[in-house]
């Protein structure tokens, strides 16, 4: 059977769909995945909704930004692609091109902060990484602030297709001009990665007689921009959005629209010559236009990192309006093949579009994830952390530990694990309670029946060192409540104090709910079945006729 018939089969029904995403959760959050989005500067779609042209309004434009960084961060997205070049256009100050106007409303005119090293600090204290998105040969209308800026200072690299300008990929100076373009970015900010889009041509270029030459010219702006990047900062991450089907593979045909023999990005041999760490391709489809192309991607990986790009925006009523389902399917199927994920674009996901944004916190990255690791110049993880201490005040608990002083400042962050086992394995992502953190301490609050704690120091290449440890149980909690039993998909309440037909409230360790349910009693037994939930640890409250919680217990889902 090919593996479009399956997909079709598969697919075909809304019972088949159900039945296939339950047996798809439980126990299925990988200790290292992609999680990402797109955050849009163009026309501020994604942000900013304001002008920053006081520091009164400087500050709401940040302040709306922190609230989206907050949203996704509870989400556990661990990535942001930020859009920080636009059309020859930026939201820093460049020495190459001028303020894009979605800051401050008008083009060229800063508005009183450097919103990219805003954005750094921000996503880098809530422990996400942030890479700049090069939007690379488009550069905006002919007459435009940016297009009129690269006439003015580089008239030789440019093409006019229409009323369009574009960096011209068939004159070797574009190559040059945009590597020195991101190796200023890397050499001035702390950025994690740079993310290149559009690196092809324009759909608007006409044909394209040599194709052999044409992916020659693109592999060229890669090879110079890769070369350069390292040269600065080698642990900074360079990826790419080409097109969402690399080629006509023998599972499907492309439709006529593919990266490779179309618009000339041999993708292929990016990743096997090692000029790019990851992709993430723009992979808007569905069914048997998604599947098989996602799984050639993963194929023609090289052991980089592959997150391809959702269309969730198509679940938009005023798009296709697909069905949240078209998603999660997706969802699930690329992280069976090892692939991470990346939401186009980030508002509708933070506006939680058909329920996209419930589901992904709730019931597919329910814990954290660390980001995949980018290959390294030299062998070795880092020195653990030293010193690791826990202490307990009022049911409290409070993790501080030293930093290696031989290392650079910075040069690591930190990733906290917590378990009921003496022995807390690092492995298992529900042990993750946190990752990415600058500082060297943490206070956890009640953690409960999690006794043993674990940390751990990641370098800027993502190699994780082996765990500091602490050396005795934790005295967490209370003491007051039980930890409960939960099997075959209830948790047992006969030693709980509660009434049957109480309305109960599932939350995580740290306080976000999950699942509502009733209690129910029958043959003497108290129980309570919520909604399917992933591997973790949990807590229970029921819930008066006014809203108050009163905390019954705790219990564990285990793989």
């Amino acid at each position: 059977m090919s593996l479009v018939v399956f997909f079709s089969i598969l697919f075909r029904s809304a019972e088949a769909q159900t039945a296939w995403l339950t047996t798809r959760l439980p126990g299925e959050n990988p200790h290292v995945e992609t999680r990402a989005v797109w955050l849009t500067t163009i026309g501020g779609i994604d942000w900013p909704h304001s002008y920053s042209q006081s520091a009164y309004t400087a500050g709401k434009q940040q302040e709306e930004l922190r609230q989206i960084l907050d949203r996704l961060a509870e989400a556990n997205i661990n990535t942001v692609l930020l859009q920080t070049r636009i059309r020859a256009t930026t939201i820093f100050e460049s020495p190459f091109e001028p303020w894009d106007g979605c800051l401050s409303g008008h083009p060229g005119q800063s508005p009183g902060y450097d919103a990219l090293q805003f954005a750094i600090d921000e996503c880098h204290r809530r422990g996400m990484k942030l890479h700049a998105w090069v939007v690379t040969i488009p550069i905006g209308k002919w007459n435009d602030a940016g297009c009129r800026n690269l006439r003015k200072t580089h008239p030789y690299l440019l093409k006019k297709i229409g009323d369009e300008g574009f960096m011209n990929p068939e004159n070797s100076g574009t190559a040059d001009y945009i590597a020195k373009f991101c190796s200023d970015i890397v050499s001035r900010y702390d950025i994690d990665g740079i993310h290149l889009d559009y690196i092809r041509y324009p759909d608007t270029w006409g044909r394209i007689s040599d194709k052999k030459r044409g992916r020659d010219n693109i592999t060229n702006i890669v090879r110079n921009v890769y070369g350069r990047i390292k040269a600065v900062k080698p642990w900074v991450q360079v990826s790419c959005s080409p097109v969402g089907k690399y080629a006509d593979t023998r599972r499907q045909w492309s439709h006529g629209w593919n990266a490779r023999d179309v618009v000339c990005q041999d993708v292929a041999l990016w990743l096997k010559e090692g000029c790019m760490d990851a992709v993430y391709p723009m992979m808007y489809f569905k069914d048997e236009n998604f599947y098989p192309f996602a799984i050639d991607w993963q194929e023609r990986s090289c052991g980089k990192t592959i997150s391809p790009g959702l269309g969730i925006y198509f679940m938009h009523p005023k798009e296709k309006n697909w069905r949240l389902s078209d998603i999660t399917r997706e969802l699930w199927t690329v992280r069976q093949y090892g692939m991470g994920n990346c939401m186009f674009r980030s508002k509708f996901f933070t506006d939680n579009t058909k329920g996209i944004y419930d589901y992904f916190k709730d019931s597919f990255a329910t814990v954290p994830s660390l980001t995949p690791a980018t290959d390294r110049l030299s062998d070795g993880k880092p020195h653990a952390p030293r010193s690791l201490t826990a202490t307990q005040q009022g049911g409290n608990v409070t993790l501080t530990w030293e930093d290696d002083t031989t290392r650079p400042p910075h040069s690591v962050t930190y990733n906290v694990y917590g378990s009921a086992e003496a022995s807390v394995d690092i492995t298992k992502a529900e042990n993750l309670l946190c990752a990415n953190l600058q500082q060297c301490s943490i206070e956890l609050g009640k953690t409960y029946h999690i006794t043993h704690f674990a940390v751990t120091a990641t370098d800027r290449y993502g190699s994780e060192s082996l765990p500091a440890t602490t050396d005795n149980d934790v005295e967490t909690g209370s003491g007051k409540s039980p930890f409960l039993n939960y099997v075959g998909g209830e948790v047992m309440l006969d030693n709980a104090d509660v009434q049957s037909n109480s309305p109960v409230v599932i939350t995580t360790i740290f306080g976000n709910d999950c699942s509502y349910a009733l209690v129910k009693e029958l043959n003497g037994h108290k129980t309570a079945r919520p909604a399917q939930l992933a591997v973790g640890n949990y807590s229970i409250y029921t819930i008066n006729k006014k809203g108050h919680r009163h905390l019954i217990g705790h219990f564990s889902v285990r793989p």
